[in-house]
């Protein structure tokens, strides 16, 4: 029997691990300890999954208890790299969910800790085992389309979903390194993952044009401070009843409200946010391939679209393409090839799912496509992220290798 720790009682945390490993792993494995320093987000996880769970209020007190097998880290962004390191310097392997940290100086220190302790940090990159993503690398790692030369990869995100991120802890740079670390890290670890290569240099924009203006772009109408007390909600269409919110949601976050004053429903509108809302990068890898990646977080749609043009062909994937999800591979000889995946359920497209089980499945799953992620792919990805991020705010190029260099 597999004994896991969990710190951060998070929405994610309960979804993606809690409540899986609970449905579909308790024969093998289990969660014998929660800490968050939200007691009552804590008590939910365990008087719905586990109830031989125990809530602890104290992190290293959780550990020198439970000696657990392993520890799965889903605070917040921002002191992901404190878990990490204290569960490492104790002895213990690590899951985190992505992005695996937020600076630079905490991507090395993770790294640093890993070398010294011996044990071995993986990064939770569900989009790894979605199949639609799943069926690109496998073409592209095939040669049917050649070395890939360039990729354009543009991912937009509608006002409710987008500005969601503007309602939590994300809206601040602090918390969440933005949206080019917390949301992009999936995105650009996969271009990492698909292509088998290593991102060089960075050049990056970005803005903050739709949200966080002290008003609606369209209207003369006054902002509220939350959804849930807002004067001015009709009419909104970022406006949402979160006190009458799933169950989950309701619980974990309104009913846990009194303990630490956290507010889940913000106005995305409101002016103290700094992340930004739109952005684009531009990657040069080792190989010379060359990555344009946009973010948009206020289309009126959701889906992405990406062409990795190669020597030999090109594969276009487009998420927006009503029935079952497309792939078209386009070769130079005039060629097409048009390849249909079956519509996945689950969360995160069957991604979340298949995660779980080769993480905590008792049985051994082979990796082929190489799904599972080190500390070094985390470091990969958030860094492109950072480093975005530096080049917006001072107008540079970005050069990773030295940085990366220090951390392999």
């Amino acid at each position: 029997m597999k004994r896991l720790c969990i710190v951060g009682a998070s929405f994610r945390g309960y979804t993606m691990f809690a409540s899986k490993i609970f449905h579909s792993h308790s024969d093998n494995t289990r969660i014998v300890g929660i800490y968050d320093p939200n007691y009552v987000r804590s008590e939910y996880y365990r008087d719905t999954t586990f109830n031989d769970m125990t809530v602890y209020d104290d992190f290293d007190k959780m550990l020198d208890t439970e000696h657990p097998d392993a520890v799965i880290v889903t605070t917040i962004d921002a002191v992901h790299h404190e878990y990490i390191i204290r569960s490492l310097d104790r002895g213990y392997d690590v899951y985190s969910e992505k992005p695996m940290t937020t600076t630079e100086e905490y991507c090395l220190a993770i790294r640093e800790a890993e070398k010294r302790s011996g044990k071995r940090v993986t990064v939770t990159f569900n989009c790894r085992f979605m199949p639609y993503y799943a069926k690109i690398k496998e073409l592209v790692a095939s040669g049917i389309i050649g070395k890939p030369l360039s990729v354009n990869y543009n991912y937009v995100l509608n006002t409710i979903h987008g500005g969601d991120y503007f309602k939590r802890w994300h809206r601040f740079m602090e918390n969440s390194g933005g949206m080019m670390v917390h949301k992009a890290t999936h995105h650009l670890d996969i271009v990492n993952w698909i292509l088998d290569d290593e991102p060089e240099y960075v050049s990056a924009q970005g803005a903050r044009l739709f949200f966080g203006q002290g008003k609606r772009l369209y209207s003369d109408e006054p902002i509220g401070e939350r959804c849930s007390t807002c004067e001015h909600a009709e009419g909104c269409p970022n406006y949402q009843d979160h006190t009458n919110a799933a169950r989950l949601s309701k619980a974990l976050y309104f009913d846990a409200e009194h303990v630490d004053g956290y507010i889940r429903d913000h106005c995305p509108y409101k002016t103290d946010t700094n992340i930004y809302d739109t952005m684009s990068v531009s990657v040069s890898y080792k190989s010379g391939t060359l990555l344009t990646y946009a973010l948009n977080l206020f289309d009126t749609h959701e889906g992405y679209t990406m062409n990795i043009i190669g020597e030999l062909g090109t594969i276009d994937a487009n998420t927006f393409i009503e029935g079952d999800p497309l792939l078209v591979v386009r070769y130079r000889d005039g060629r097409v090839e048009e390849i249909r995946l079956p519509k996945e359920e689950g969360t995160h497209a069957g991604g979340d799912d298949r995660l779980i089980a080769m993480f905590f499945s008792d049985e051994d799953i082979s990796d082929p496509l190489c799904q599972c992620s080190d500390s070094f792919d985390g470091v990969k990805s958030a860094m492109i992220g950072i480093a975005a991020n530096r080049s917006i705010k001072k107008g540079e190029r970005v050069h990773l290798t030295p940085i990366l260099d220090k951390m392999r």
